[in-house]
């Protein structure tokens, strides 16, 4: 009886048991890298280019060459518009602290010009 009891439990450890080497070597098969261009073209077509090809070709040609550098320049203007607006900003900033200033010594001295003299007072002898 107790033979036939382990007899059992060993045949179902084994029938249970997971597979794992096949599957492994599903995995490897799959991670393989094809040794030819996947990707879509009709590069068996006559006078067909490749994809590197053709975008070497249009980096390459003076058309795209200018847009670049028009791109740039329109960079580098806006960069110098934005940079003269702020020194413009500051310069007014500046200029209106000073006109406040200014205007703040004008009402300041008018006060004082506007305040009557009070005479002084001398002691004297009358004969």
């Amino acid at each position: 009886m107790k033979n036939l009891i382990a007899f059992s439990l060993v045949f179902l450890m084994v029938s249970c048991s997971k597979k794992t080497v096949a599957q492994e070597n599903v995995v490897q098969e799959n991670l393989k890298v094809a040794p030819y261009d996947t990707v879509a073209i009709d590069s068996f077509s006559a006078g067909a280019t490749t994809v590197d090809i053709a975008r070497k070709i249009r980096v390459s040609s003076l058309q795209y060459q200018d847009s670049l550098r028009q791109n740039l320049n329109k960079l580098e203007a806006e960069k110098r518009t934005l940079a003269e607006k702020t020194e413009k900003e500051k310069f007014e900033k500046k200029l209106e602290e000073e006109k406040k200033k200014a205007d703040a010594l004008k009402i300041k001295n008018q006060k004082v010009k506007t305040q009557p003299e009070v005479p002084k007072i001398e002691k004297t002898k009358n004969p």
